[in-house]
């Protein structure tokens, strides 16, 4: 049977166009989800950096918020221990009785560290938080404490134990940014070893990374009155020591980078557990 006149096929004008309208409608459909799928990706991004920056600051906070509890127990004007033993822009060192509610993590060796066993504060309780940028560092973070002398005992399980003395040493807690601004540095926690035979090399000091990719970590402290207080270190003169024993409470920002460069960062403010003598 023949086709009339007015019958049309597929190759007809109007099936043409249909077609090519259908075929950009599926473009603009995946183009959309492609979109979408980015955002989403963008967003999975900055959110994985957000909650990185806000863990680390987290555990920071908690830390901070110890600093000073069991710090110079028998109240000795000689104690040179410190609450912040060192305070930088970019840095910052605490001390205080970590493990206090952990009877047996506190009982060893804190025992030891004196000659009357008052002692609480071990040197894995001394802790620095530091970022490091990717390539050469401004230098190595150093700051003054006790965490070494010359009296040393031998514990159960072979460790050499340095005894406190009350005499101060500069401690290298390793390469730093001065500034806290990197291109893509690593955040750090630093503590220390109790086994003597490492002062002053650098197995005297464990650094454990926590975050990567991060481009800014500051610090700053306020008073008990509100009034900032500037970045003193960590040297061991009075000025800087009455610097650090006037810190009450710290603010901490982080900031990350994800692989498209955008910027996440979390915030975290904390007081001191110290007293407002514990200064020294």
């Amino acid at each position: 049977m023949c086709a009339s006149e007015h019958q049309r096929g597929f190759g007809s004008p109007e099936a043409i166009v249909g077609a090519a309208l259908a075929f950009v409608a599926l473009l603009a459909a995946l183009a959309a989800a492609q979109g979408l799928t980015r955002l989403g990706a963008v967003a999975a991004a900055r959110s994985a950096g957000a909650l990185g920056a806000g863990w680390a600051l987290d555990r920071l906070a908690r830390e901070a918020a110890r600093a000073g509890h069991g710090v110079c127990p028998g109240g000795e004007p000689s104690c040179p221990d410190e609450a912040v033993e060192f305070l930088g822009a970019a840095a910052i060192a605490l001390r205080g009785d970590l493990d206090g509610d952990d009877p047996a993590a506190s009982a060893w060796p804190e025992p030891w560290l004196r000659g009357d066993g008052r002692a609480r504060t071990g040197n894995d309780e001394v802790v620095v938080y530091l970022l490091r940028p990717p390539g050469r560092a401004d230098g190595p973070l150093l700051f003054d404490a006790d965490l070494d002398g010359p009296d040393r005992v031998t514990l159960p399980d072979g460790t050499l134990l340095a005894r406190r003395d009350g005499a101060v040493a500069s401690v290298d807690a390793g390469p730093a940014s001065a500034g806290g601004e990197t291109r893509g540095g690593t955040l750090y926690r630093v503590t220390f070893v109790h086994d003597a035979r490492h002062a002053g090399s650098g197995r005297f000091r464990v650094a454990e990374p926590l975050l990567d990719d991060v481009t800014r970590f500051a610090v700053r402290a306020w008073d008990a009155a509100g009034a900032p207080v500037a970045a003193c270190g960590g040297a061991d003169d009075a000025a800087a020591r009455a610097c650090r024993a006037a810190v009450r409470r710290v603010e901490v920002r982080l900031e990350v980078r994800d692989e498209a460069g955008r910027t996440a960062g979390a915030v975290r403010e904390v007081a001191l557990a110290l007293a407002p003598d514990a200064g020294r």
